[in-house]
Order: C-alpha cells, then structure tokens, then sequence
C-alpha cells in the first residue's frame, strides 16, 4: 500500500513540474501566430503582431530567433526559408543583396528560387547568419527562367537542358528525360539509378516503355523488380509473375517478398513460408516455422511465444533472451 501511494505521489510530482515547465515555456514564448503556416513553419508574428520574427521551426529555445525589418502590410512567405515584401526578397531571416527582381520573386518547390529573368542557386546555408557583403546566391547559368521546372530534388528542365544538382546533365536526353522516384530516372536511351554525387548507372535490361515506380526506392518494368541495396551498392533486379504478389516490408529495400518468394539484401532467403512471413522488429521476422535475425534463422527460438519487450526493449520467448539474433539468457 505504502509502495503504490509512493507511486502515485511521484506521478503528481512529475505531472505539476512538467506542467511548470510547460507555463514557463509558453509564458516566455515570444511568438504570436505563424505567418503561412502552409508554407512554412518558422516565420512568426509577435505577440502583438507588430513584427515579424524568424525562428527555424519555431524552436526558439534551442536554435534561436531573428527579428526582421519587413514592411508588415506587403510581406508574405514564399517557401520554409523564403519570404518577400514589397522591396526585399529574404532567405530565412535577411534580406537577399543579389540583384533580384523582388515582383517576380518566386521560390519553386518550396527550395528553388527564381524571379522573371533568373534561376538562382544558394551557395551559403549560413548566408542569413552573415553580416558581411558576401552573396549567398549566384545565377544558374543558361538557365531559361520562363520554362524552367523542378523535378524533385535532384533533377530539373527547362526548355534547352536538363540540370541535375543545379549542373547541367549532359548524360541523359533533354525531351525525354523524366523523374521515375526517388532513385531512378529514365529517357528515350535508358533507365538510370541515380545517387547524390554519384554518375548515372544505366540498367541495361529494363524495358524502358513498361518502367513504374512501385516505391520511392523501387521500380519495375513487365519482367523484373530492380531496387538498390546499400550495403551491396549494387542493383537487383528479381523476376517476378504477378504484380499484385510483391510486396514491401518497413526495412525497406532489404526485405521484399515477391509471388512466393522472400529476399534479403539482394538473396533468396532459405527455408521460409513467404504466405506465412512477417515482421517482428529491428531485424527480427518469422514465418509459421522459423524466427530470422536479418534473412538467418535463430536457432532453438520458438515463434509461437517469440516477441518484442518494449518495456526493457529486449527479445525474447518462453525459453530464452535475444540479442542480434544470440541467446544471451535463459529463463529458468
């Protein structure tokens, strides 16, 4: 009885000084409403609406906050870190000093900025941190301000040249050239898997015409499965028969079943029930026979009574204690 009024007391305890910091916190918060909270989640009014205040996320007690000079009646948010008013264009909480058309100031995709005649690049993430006459921006040369579009992050167009990077990409065609997700692209001569910094790496057998993203990470074509694997750093491509049958886990490009098939990191995995199989957590998965630590089987664990401890985050069944797929103690 003494141990569980203990308990309770402690909980009170802990509710009162989490609500304390709570009312400290809110009392001392400098911010009234987000300007756009659409479009961005870190320019603020005042309290009293007066002024405009730049915080990254609106954590301002731990990265800090930046009154701005803006003229109230015209400013608006453009993209997370943009903003304009009638005479400035800001990037986070300064005013950009390159040579920009403030009317036409736009920022694509939430990140990309560019006015009537020009694509700019940020060259400095700190710029607005900055107070010397350093320019955070340059001009994305050749590039055709009207026509220009985002694709994605990674890769751009604009009537004349496909960019990649913010670099003009030679190795592709300009008309065909498209964005397949995350990790492939392809025009009119291939199907390539792209990484940042990385050359396009050309797979050789996929059937451009019939190619689809089945992920952000994963495509196919009418015959194979092509992902990447990190830790081979090559890409796989699995034959498949039925597109409804392939299917993908939480672990992402590792672990993917296909028709009756289960692969790890690019293998076929041994011994598995794939109409069965399941997930457990972190590495672990079972089917109706076997418990597997990353595609092996753990030896002597019993599925049945298998299971993730979330209290001291330990795995264990009716017999054992796991660690990366060990026992490491017994329950007797």
């Amino acid at each position: 009885m003494v141990k569980k009024i203990i308990m309770i007391l402690a909980a009170v305890f802990i509710l009162i000084g989490a609500l304390c910091v709570y009312g400290v916190y809110r009392f001392l918060n400098p911010f009234g409403k987000l300007v756009n909270e659409e479009l961005s989640d870190s320019y603020y009014y005042t309290r009293d609406s007066e002024r405009i205040v730049y915080s990254p996320m609106g954590n301002w007690f731990s990265l800090g906050k930046h009154e701005m000079e803006v003229d109230m009646a015209t400013f608006q948010v453009l993209g997370r870190d943009y903003a304009k008013d009638e005479e400035h264009a800001y990037f986070k909480s300064r005013a950009i000093n390159s040579p920009i058309d403030v009317p036409s100031f736009q920022v694509k995709s939430g990140f990309m900025p560019i006015d009537k005649n020009n694509v700019y690049v940020l060259v400095d993430d700190l710029y607005y941190l900055d107070d010397s006459d350093a320019e955070g921006f340059q001009i994305l040369e050749g590039a055709d301000a009207e026509t220009y579009e985002q694709l994605g992050y990674d890769f751009a167009k604009d009537k004349n040249f496909v960019y990649r990077n913010n670099v003009k990409c030679t190795e592709v065609a300009h008309e065909s050239f498209e964005v397949i997700n995350y990790q492939f692209c392809k025009d009119a001569k291939g199907v390539y898997h792209y990484r940042y910094d990385k050359p396009l790496l050309k797979i050789e057998d996929a059937n451009i015409s019939e190619v689809i993203a089945l992920t952000n990470f994963c495509i196919r074509d009418d015959i194979n499965v092509y992902v990447y694997i990190d830790s081979a750093n090559k890409i796989f491509s699995f034959p498949f028969k039925n597109s409804e049958e392939i299917r993908f886990f939480s672990d992402y490009s590792n672990l993917i079943k296909i028709d009756n098939r289960i692969y790890y990191n690019g293998l076929i995995m041994d011994d598995v029930d794939a109409s069965t199989f399941e997930e457990i957590e972190y590495g672990y998965t079972k089917d109706k026979d076997h418990v597997f630590f990353h595609g092996k089987i753990v030896e002597e664990a019993d599925v049945t009574t298998f299971r993730y401890n979330e209290r001291n985050y330990t795995f264990s069944d009716k017999k054992n204690v796991y660690e990366a797929g060990e026992i490491v103690s017994s329950k007797k």
